[in-house]
């Protein structure tokens, strides 16, 4: 009898283990964690490749095609992501960025894109059970439904690089080119985020 008893107390906290490790599990990421992890990614240099910028799609609504030419904009190494202001199935997360933005073009010459006290970059998302992943052939997008998740409202060609990645960014450019124009705004570029940095 006693041994019945400890073994259907056994039994039930096992199945409420279960239950809530289920719960805990379908529940989706916040809105902010979806941007935390994006902007870990991105500033880290996750979008450079055409492989990452795939890899990236499962934080877009809509991915678009890896552009040929983007704007890499560098933010500082310490930014923070804030809280989401949430209206219905709708977010927006403010990342700070620190004073300064810089742009780098693909001749890799940087130029300031924003000198602000305080920058800041809107990240709009959206609750919702239904997004478009990339088909097979890297080409058509296909509309898929699952359980709700935060995502990114639309993908740009913007790619946000903290410092140090974009000066890894600018060295690998100056070591690969033969260019002598791109291996010399990348050489002034370079000089730039140092002094910055």
């Amino acid at each position: 009898m006693r041994f019945s008893r400890v073994l259907q107390i056994l039994i039930l906290l096992l199945l409420a283990i279960s239950s809530l490790a289920q719960s805990s599990a379908a529940r989706p990421d916040s809105a902010k964690a979806v941007v935390e992890k994006f902007w870990k990614m991105e500033t880290q240099g996750g979008r450079l490749t055409p492989e990452g910028w795939r890899a990236a799609d499962s934080f877009f609504r809509r991915p678009i095609e890896p552009p040929t030419e983007k704007v890499i904009c560098v933010v500082d190494n310490d930014f923070s992501v804030g809280d989401p202001i949430i209206k219905g199935d709708t977010a927006v997360v403010v990342v700070n960025v620190g004073g300064l933005i810089w742009k780098i073009n693909p001749k890799m010459h940087i130029s300031v894109l924003s000198d602000q006290v305080k920058g800041f970059v809107g990240n709009k998302l959206v609750l919702t059970s239904k997004h478009w992943e990339v088909g097979p052939d890297h080409r058509t997008l296909r509309e898929v439904t699952g359980p709700p998740e935060w995502r990114l409202e639309k993908e740009t060609n913007y790619v946000y690089l903290a410092v140090d990645t974009a000066i890894r960014y600018l060295t690998q450019a100056r070591d690969s080119t033969a260019d002598p124009v791109i291996k010399k705004n990348a050489e002034q570029s370079l000089a730039t985020l140092k002094r910055h940095h």
